[in-house]
């Protein structure tokens, strides 16, 4: 059932591709873009970010995620290049400075992602990914510069913000937590290449893990693009598996906004819904004065209504 389920979501993105290629908006590329990047579908993942970006060029989101593509890709350089564009537009951002420090890293330039994810700190001290990831830096810029390179000591900053990361919330999965255990394992082996290949593996997990569920992005591009009209059961089921996102998304103003659009669109489900019953009532009975009243004055207000909905979709 799951395969068949990740089936069907695939095919609906690309026919979803189709319908919003021609589109002027940002949001539909980027939340399309969100869900290759989420399915590993990279190449269309960075076709719809790229679009997002050339339309609004101060989205960052889009930005970050399409550095996160590049990083996957082991394009280093692209990465670096989207980053530092989106860093030049807005440098307030921790996950964005985080982002492109661990790309500068990847890419061998430890002095300039020293900086850089100092800066990720400065605006927030608690950013414990971050710590991690100067850590490395630092690591391996002292490694770079020593002519002894086999008895390098992995700094106490790297072991203190892996166990520190290890008791997050977010990483109390058993998958997150044997990759923990197991980078700790091999760092007290000693054995520097190993070391700093696993190193290299937790940043890159880190950094490109998708911090939250897609579902909210799935519902509104099926919504708007999916080529039917959702049933008010599917309405139903939607806004139950959101939420359950709740622990994960709660304290994300675009929950909340979503969760606004889902009730908004239940509503104009059922508006519709009452707009047939009210005509059937008139069909069966025309001089049922009640009926005839409320069929005008939904009338009157159904274009408002839709104008409205398809406002807040854009």
């Amino acid at each position: 059932k799951f395969h068949k389920n990740t089936l069907e979501e695939v095919n609906m993105l690309f026919y979803i591709q189709t319908k919003i290629k021609p589109l002027n908006l940002h949001l539909p590329h980027y939340k399309l873009g969100s869900l290759f990047y989420y399915h590993n579908i990279l190449k269309e993942a960075v076709s719809s970010l790229v679009k997002a970006i050339q339309i609004n060029m101060d989205y960052m989101p889009a930005y970050i995620l399409l550095g996160k593509c590049y990083i996957k890709l082991g394009d280093y350089r692209s990465a670096i290049d989207t980053l530092l564009s989106a860093y030049r537009i807005n440098s307030e951002l921790p996950d964005l400075a985080n982002t492109l420090g661990v790309a500068l890293t990847f890419n061998k330039n430890f002095q300039k992602a020293t900086s850089i994810l100092q800066q990720a700190l400065k605006r927030n001290s608690d950013f414990d990914e971050a710590n991690f990831n100067l850590g490395v830096a630092l690591f391996r810029s002292t490694i770079a510069d020593s002519d002894e390179y086999e008895k390098a000591v992995v700094p106490s900053r790297v072991l203190r913000y892996i166990k520190a990361l290890k008791l997050l919330e977010r990483y109390q999965e058993i998958h997150w937590q044997t990759v923990f255990d197991k980078t700790l394992d091999i760092i007290n082996t000693g054995i520097l290449n190993e070391i700093l290949d696993m190193l290299y593996q937790l940043q890159l997990k880190l950094v490109t893990h998708m911090k939250i569920d897609p579902l909210i992005e799935s519902f509104y591009l099926k919504f708007m693009y999916g080529g039917k009209e959702l049933e008010y059961a599917e309405l139903l089921s939607y806004e139950d598996r959101i939420l359950n996102l709740a622990d994960q998304r709660d304290k994300f103003a675009d929950y909340w906004n979503e969760m606004g659009t889902i009730h908004i669109i239940q509503c104009r489900h059922l508006f519709l819904k009452a707009v047939e019953e009210f005509e059937k009532a008139v069909e069966l009975n025309n001089h049922y004065a009640d009926a005839r009243k409320n069929t005008e004055l939904i009338k009157n207000i159904k274009k408002g209504f839709l104008i409205l909905l398809r406002a807040i979709l854009k």
